[in-house]
């Protein structure tokens, strides 16, 4: 168990750093990729600070999670996951207020039932 938690552990923080550099050098075009309107990702003046500011806590959740031994990083796992859920519940509520593309609803309900189902896994163990 100990060997499988420590690999979602590193999975987890890799990935968060990715998506958080992404985010934090193309602000503007990743939430375009992801679906948001195309004008909206051009025009919104304050799209760039909220999308980095998303990054960097990424960012900075990705690194905890890759320097804090396997052990101790149970906590920070839990806590990442459930920031990435609340992200994707966020798109889903803006989906249904009709201001994001289907496909990134799909792509959040994807991460948000991933995020539930890893959460309520490593909480049970």
């Amino acid at each position: 168990m100990a060997e499988e938690w420590d690999i979602t552990r590193k999975t987890v923080g890799t990935v968060s750093i990715w998506l958080g550099t992404a985010a934090l050098f193309v602000p503007r075009a990743l939430p375009r990729l992801l679906g948001l309107d195309e004008e909206a990702t051009r025009t919104d003046v304050a799209l760039p600070l909220l999308v980095r500011l998303i990054a960097a806590r990424n960012i900075a959740m990705g690194a905890a999670l890759l320097v804090t031994p396997a052990p101790q990083a149970r906590r920070t796992t839990e806590v990442t996951l459930l920031l990435t859920a609340l992200d994707a519940a966020a798109v889903l509520v803006a989906r249904g207020g009709g201001d994001v593309a289907r496909r990134s609803a799909g792509l959040s309900l994807a991460v948000l039932s991933t995020s539930a189902a890893g959460a309520v896994r490593w909480h049970r163990r």
